[in-house]
């Protein structure tokens, strides 16, 4: 049986706002209502939740992440907003970040005792989306230029660029975890505070709002381990919020509401000057076949109608025509041919269609550097492609990722829609080793990953 866990103290008991720029200016407050700071023409605004000075957890039993996730009512949720008004040619850098209150009048309970969830509404505003997964608390061990101190967690981080006023409500969450063992007849209990640093992006010169509403985040790309800078997935606590550049690099993330209601993750494949290429950071689909039939003469009809079917609906998406077969992306051809991909060729030629999505090529892949998957005195030759291509799958934290796939998601790999012209059944996919290969059609361990076009 699980055992009761007394939580008298917890999260909100401190805001703390601080903006560099010209002049540096800090505010500190524990009680409700609501503080500015003018830098310059901008304005930077934190409002507690009104009558809530925090959340009081009382006899908190350990439970599972699905049940923490949805926790409701005065005492497991804590609201709070930042608010920035930016006049003309303004930046804003922010970040939300956790510091642990010293606990001494008891046994505190282990930071992997305790899970942390961060949400962030969407329009509509009662319509709340995940910014920080379920985790522990995970201290950062440099002092950040932004102002979150060491031994803080970063929950959430961003700019403010559109001049005029941008409000983002949050909503955060904390609990026992499920595998969480207290001896018999004892208690513990656990507090973080919530800071909230920001200040004039130093970075972004010049300043100008993005074209596309819809990018919410950018971050600047690092796959460098040790990096103060690495960023693999937009979530590392080293992560760079940059404003939207003249030209985005290879593998740039961007944040990215593809309808009304739903903001995925994208790496940057190409930017032609006023349309980006992103493909999705996670498979967009997880178990799918390329073709139900050992059979790359029919094409990928199978992953396709899938795809289609799970993108239709995001209507801030280019629409995209082309000829599987014979249209050109980027530099390289359907038909045309690598020294790596011994002279791919592909089987087969589909009706021009118009969608949402699209699968990567092969010669696409091989642009970014990757690789056939080989053996030789050496051992294998894997991880070639960059890291945002190969992340989040089955061990990928082996082979240079930062996240790993759990459960019905452990995918080997996602498929690419070029077929292996040496074999008749089979088609190439990009692996979580890093490298590429080709598997039969039918082989449903392999998912696929959405390449989109938006305009800039």
């Amino acid at each position: 049986m699980k055992k009761k866990i007394i939580f008298p103290i917890i999260m909100l008991l401190l805001l703390m706002v601080a903006t560099i720029g010209v002049t540096f200016a800090a505010f500190t407050f524990t009680k409700q209502g609501t503080v500015e700071n003018i830098v310059e023409s901008s304005t930077i605004m934190l409002t507690y939740t009104e009558g809530k000075t925090g959340i009081l957890l009382n006899e908190a039993y350990p439970m599972s992440d699905e049940t923490g996730k949805v926790l409701t009512g005065t005492n497991n949720v804590f609201d709070f907003t930042v608010t920035a008004t930016l006049g003309k040619s303004n930046v804003i850098s922010y970040e939300v970040s956790a510091v642990k209150i010293p606990i001494t009048d008891m046994t505190p309970l282990e930071d992997n005792e305790v899970k942390l969830y961060l949400e962030r509404a969407v329009d509509p505003d009662t319509t709340y989306q995940e910014v920080l997964a379920p985790t522990n608390f995970v201290p950062i061990e440099n002092q950040r230029e932004i102002g979150s101190p060491i031994g803080s967690m970063i929950l959430d981080s961003g700019a403010f660029y559109t001049e005029g006023t941008t409000i983002h409500n949050y909503r955060l969450r904390l609990w026992v975890d499920e595998n969480t063992k207290i001896p018999s007849g004892e208690s513990r209990k656990y507090g973080v505070r919530i800071n909230v640093y920001a200040k004039q992006d130093v970075l972004a010169t010049p300043v100008e709002s993005p074209k596309n509403d819809n990018i919410t985040h950018i971050w600047k790309y690092d796959q460098t381990t040790g990096s103060s800078t690495f960023c693999v997935t937009g979530e590392e606590a080293t992560c760079q919020a940059i404003n939207s550049p003249k030209t985005y690099e290879v593998g740039t993330i961007i944040k990215y509401k593809v309808n009304d209601t739903e903001e995925k993750y994208f790496h940057v494949m190409s930017d032609n000057g006023d349309t980006l290429t992103l493909q999705q950071r996670e498979n967009t689909m997880y178990t799918t076949a390329w073709h139900t039939n050992n059979d790359n003469t029919k094409g990928p009809l199978t992953i396709l109608s899938l795809l289609e079917n799970a993108t239709n609906n995001w209507t801030n998406v280019l629409d995209q025509s082309y000829t599987l077969g014979t249209t050109i992306f980027k530099d390289n051809a359907y038909t045309g041919c690598d020294e790596n991909l011994y002279c791919q060729v592909n089987n087969y030629i589909l009706p021009r269609q118009t969608t949402k999505a699209r699968l990567i090529t092969i010669q696409e892949a091989s642009s970014f550097g990757c690789l056939v998957w080989q053996t030789d005195n050496s051992g294998i030759n894997n991880g070639s492609c960059p890291i945002w291509m190969y992340n989040y799958f089955i061990d990928s934290i082996s082979f240079g990722g930062t996240a790993n796939q759990e459960g019905e998601k452990n995918n080997v790999g996602y498929w690419t829609s070029s077929s292996y012209s040496p074999s008749s059944s089979e088609a190439w996919h990009v692996s979580h080793d890093g490298s590429v290969y080709h598997r039969p059609t039918s082989i449903v361990n392999i998912g696929a990953r959405a390449v989109i076009d938006i305009k800039k």
